[in-house]
């Protein structure tokens, strides 16, 4: 900001002479409050030795002759007995002589004249409770009011050889001093004070006679603190005063002078303003004239001269104008002022050229701005990126399109390279290939060149080039054409994507066909091996070699009936038992489970997002593919190895709007090869050790989710981990009142008939498999049923119509030849509604779960199963 000459000088006054006086103003006040406090130290000092000897004095006297009464006490003693007149000392009211049982034998007054008996009764020494056990004599009491006397005294007390001597101090010699001190200066305090505080000598005679104890004043405490004294700065009742105190010794009294510090200072700081308002009042006066001297001499002729100058500068004024006098003043502004003259003379000389040759330029620039509009004009109307290069590989020119293409919007505003439109490899290649087009070894044909922009984005681009040429025909730099091909390239890649989604998901339904159609007959020789296994460890003794081997078929038997039932599930042919599952509550209790199985060094979390909507589908098989998910995860992670699995839930919109549940499993582990990737979800396709894997994994994970019409997708990177995404939908028409019975792995216990009352053991085994009815019949029999058996389910309605109720149990096949097990348990339900009934079924059927209610006497059995499973049910019902 431009600033007038006045303005300057006035501004140089004001920091370089009124700051510093004023400081020094400020400092000097400070120095004479500083001084005013010294002087104040040494009257303190001065009184408080002064006063320190009139009271040592008075009190050394007073010792004195209280120790000559004790030493004469046998000739008062006497005296006091004849009435003999003994002068008594002036410091005291009154003296008693007590004997060691503490009767008063003699009082001496003022009156210098022994008391009568009858003046003694009306009198009493102090209690010894006044005085101090320091075993020092003589012994000096607190303070205390004598009502008789109408004064504050103390008493001192000196032992003899018959009794004690005590004596109460006239304290009127101190208190007549102290006024004498404050007639001279009214604002000053004076007290005495004994060791505990307790005043002795107070300008209020009210707080002396009411034995007022001080020490609870913070100065008063801290004098107290002190026995060599100290100098006091505080509050002392309400009133902020500097003082000192002086201890009188050996007596212990303690002597407080102070002065009020508001009374000390106050007249040295209003002198000091006063005087320093004077002076300042003083030097303004001089100020103004300086400055008027200053305007009137200097500042108005320059004024004049920058009045004339502003005319010329705009073109208004004349070199041959008349221009202010100013030699008058001094000589060197006259000269500062014909100088100007000449100067500007030449400069609207040189002005009246440069107009002449702006005529000129104006319109050969006019040509050149239409001609480079017209240029810029095509180059914005393409869709291609154009720039131009020099040969240092900074870019020179480019269109918008450019800008756009780069992602550079908006471009930087210094001078920018090849290093910053792309990543290193990137410009690279790109300087490598203009390198070519410059010397000649490339003819600048399309080159395709995949990068990533200054914002991360990837594309994909075609560029072509060709040098330019200066004057001397030397490459001065190189013109770039660039195509942005980044949504052909990925048109492309989403329809070869798209085409191995197409392949892949008929390859898994033709694998889901032939897995449906073996399971059944699979399940059926499982069966049949389970129970001959089963009838020969019955039969084969505990301690028998060949026991173990049975066992470890069963344990084969075992596993490969788990093996149907996964094919089942990943062929969508296993028939689920639908219901409204809490999605949050079934990750919860499954990992629960699961943490018992997972190594201590993989840490398991879940993080479970609040009022999720809920999934109607099969709670087993869910539980089937979060444990499938999770066993995968720790076996990515290994056993010896740390590392972390997390499994979140979340709310999911689709794209038509519909809402869905996403569950989300991720581990920290080793993650999948990109080689093996589109293959994880094929049956039996496994990387891990043989026996130790089966390759059906993820593969129920995938049949289990296309079922619920959801979605499985992963994203890994070898090294950095894998994390699945299953996608759910929320059937919203689905309650939670609707039928929710599960087809479980191993057989439902029913409830038994409240009307049985007798155990019931014959039983009708209907199965068309000849080698499974043999098996169940004979098991059955050593159990000691009667059985019955047939192959169809017409010769079972034969069987039970010939029994006449004589059938208490019915296993029956849900798939057979000929009227086949549905027909047949319809026609059972209708002629025998309270017969109980297990079916079995190879390929997991739910038909009883979903047609029948529990209470109609009908359980599930999938094969394989044990006999013992069968001996479950049949216990259930009241059979066995």
């Amino acid at each position: 900001m431009e600033r007038g000459l006045s303005d300057v000088i006035q501004r140089f006054l004001r920091r370089s002479l009124l700051i510093p006086l004023l400081v020094l103003a400020v400092l000097g006040t400070c120095g004479l409050v500083a001084w005013r406090i010294v002087q104040l130290k040494d009257e303190h000092r001065l009184i408080s030795w002064s006063v320190d000897g009139y009271v040592s004095n008075f009190l050394g006297a007073a010792d004195e002759n209280l120790s000559l009464l004790a030493a004469v006490s046998g000739l008062i003693d006497a005296a006091a007995k004849k009435d003999v007149p003994v002068g008594v000392p002036l410091p005291y009211h009154r003296v008693f002589f007590i004997q060691p049982d503490r009767s008063t034998v003699a009082v001496y007054g003022r009156g210098m004249n022994w008391m009568t008996a009858g003046e003694r009764a009306t009198v009493s020494p102090p209690p010894t409770s006044y005085f101090s056990s320091t075993g020092y004599w003589p012994n000096y009491s607190v303070p205390y009011f004598r009502s008789d006397l109408n004064s504050v005294t103390v008493a001192t007390m000196m032992p003899t050889r018959w009794g004690t001597v005590v004596g109460e101090l006239d304290l009127g010699h101190v208190h007549r001093l102290i006024q004498a001190y404050f007639r001279k200066v009214p604002h000053r305090i004076i007290w005495i004070m004994d060791r505990y505080g307790n005043l002795i000598v107070h300008p209020d005679v009210r707080k002396v006679q009411e034995q007022e104890n001080m020490a609870h004043e913070p100065l008063i405490a801290r004098a107290l603190a002190h026995p060599e004294g100290t100098t006091l700065l505080g509050s002392l009742s309400g009133t902020t005063v500097y003082g000192m105190s002086w201890r009188i010794e050996p007596w212990g009294w303690v002597i407080l002078v102070a002065y009020p510090l508001g009374s000390a200072i106050y007249p040295i700081v209003m002198a000091a303003f006063c005087g320093f308002t004077l002076f300042f009042a003083f030097l303004r006066l001089v100020v103004w004239g300086l400055m008027r001297r200053l305007r009137k001499g200097v500042v108005g002729p320059v004024e004049s001269l920058t009045r004339v100058v502003q005319r010329l500068a705009e073109g208004r004024g004349d070199a041959e104008e008349a221009w202010p006098q100013v030699q008058e003043t001094f000589a060197e502004l006259g000269i500062f002022a014909q100088r100007f003259r000449e100067m500007s003379r030449a400069v609207q000389e040189r002005e009246e050229a440069l107009l002449l040759r702006q005529k000129a330029l104006v319109s050969v620039q006019e040509s050149l701005a239409r001609s480079e509009r017209r240029y810029r004009e095509i180059l914005e109307s393409i869709d291609e990126a154009y720039f131009e290069l020099d040969t240092q590989g900074v870019v020179t020119f480019h269109n918008s399109a450019f800008v756009r293409l780069f992602g550079l919007d908006p471009p930087p505003a210094h001078p920018f390279s090849l290093a910053d439109m792309a990543g290193a490899e990137t410009a690279e290649a790109m300087e490598a290939f203009f390198r070519d087009v410059a010397e000649g070894r490339s003819t600048g044909q399309l080159q395709v060149l995949a990068f990533h922009d200054v914002h991360g984005s990837a594309k994909t681009v075609e560029i072509s080039a060709q040098p330019m040429h200066g004057d001397d025909k030397k490459v001065v730099g190189i013109r770039v054409m660039a195509r942005d091909i980044t949504a052909r390239i990925e048109a492309e890649k989403k329809a070869k994507e798209l085409e191995r989604i197409v392949s892949h998901a008929q390859k898994m339904e033709s694998l889901g066909t032939l897995a449906s159609g073996i399971a059944h007959e699979f399940n059926n020789l499982l069966q049949a091996m389970t129970g001959y296994v089963e009838l020969l460890a019955r039969h084969t003794e505990a301690d028998d070699r060949k026991r173990r081997w049975i066992v470890r078929v069963q344990e084969a038997t075992d596993r490969g009936a788990e093996l149907v039932r996964r094919m089942l599930t990943f062929a969508r042919q296993d028939d689920a038992n639908p219901e409204v599952v809490d999605i949050n509550r079934l990750v919860h209790e499954t990992l629960a489970f699961l943490r018992q199985n997972i190594p201590r060094r993989i840490y398991l979390e879940e993080n479970l997002s609040e009022n999720l909507p809920a999934v109607y589908a099969d709670r087993l098989q869910l539980e089937q593919l979060l444990i499938n998910l999770v066993v995968n995860a720790r076996d990515a992670i290994g056993e010896d190895a740390e590392g972390s699995i997390r499994v979140t839930t979340a709310k999911a919109t689709f794209l038509d709007g519909t809402q869905g549940v996403v569950l989300t499993v991720s581990d920290t582990g080793r993650g999948i090869p990109e080689a093996i990737q589109e293959r994880i979800f094929d049956p039996f396709f496994t990387t891990k050790e043989p026996g130790k894997g089966t390759g059906l994994g993820l593969s129920t994970v995938y049949g289990v989710v296309k079922r619920l019409g959801g979605t499985v997708t992963f994203h890994s990177r070898p090294g950095q981990g894998t994390a699945f995404f299953v996608t759910l939908p929320v059937h919203a028409s689905r309650t939670t009142d609707q039928a929710m019975v599960t087809a479980p792995s191993k057989a439902s216990r029913p409830s038994k008939p409240a009307d049985l009352n007798e155990i019931a053991r014959t039983v009708l085994v209907v199965d068309d498999e000849k080698d499974i009815l043999e098996h169940i019949s004979e098991g059955l029999a050593d159990e000691g049923f009667h059985v019955l058996t047939a192959s169809s389910g017409e010769e079972a309605l034969a069987v039970l119509q010939r029994e006449a109720g004589g059938v208490h149990a019915l296993i029956l096949d849900e798939n057979m030849p000929g009227m086949g097990g549905t027909a047949c348990l319809t026609q059972v339900r209708r002629l025998y509604p309270t017969l109980p009934v297990i079916l079995t079924s190879g390929e997991h059927s739910g038909l009883v779960s979903q047609q029948r209610a529990p209470s109609e006497h009908v359980a599930f059995l999938p094969k394989p199963y044990r006999l013992r499973d069968l001996m479950e049910l049949l216990c259930g019902f009241g059979v066995a």
